[in-house]
Parts: C-alpha cells; structure tokens; sequence
C-alpha cells in the first residue's frame, strides 16, 4: 500500500474549533460542527464516506 501525504494545515485552514468531516479522498472538508455529535448527524444524512478529525488552530503535537 502507497503511503499518501496529507498537509492538515492546507486542508483545514478556515476550521480554528469543532469538528471537521474529509472526504475520502482527503481533498476537502465536506462538513463542519460544533461537536463531534452535530457532525455525524449532518454525514448521517449525505451517506458519503468520509473521515473525523478534530479542528483546531495548531496541529504541532498531533499524533493520528
């Protein structure tokens, strides 16, 4: 399997707090909440595949 690159930095500008929801494809942010629950229930709804991860202003110290 190829590993792939992914700059969360390019990706999530704009998204400072909550959650954000990437497609699968790791190219955009598909859908933003407040908290992760308001989040599933947006994706709930479009059935798309799509991936969680917290938003924030700094990604320096995270691990995934």
């Amino acid at each position: 399997m190829k590993k792939k690159s992914i700059n969360f930095v390019k990706l999530l500008r704009g998204h400072t707090s909550g959650w954000v929801a990437i497609s699968s494809d790791f190219r955009s942010v598909v859908f933003a909440g407040r908290n992760l629950k308001t989040l599933k229930e947006k994706v709930q709804k479009q059935k798309e595949k799509v991936y969680f991860f917290p938003a924030g202003k700094t990604y320096g110290n995270f691990i995934g």
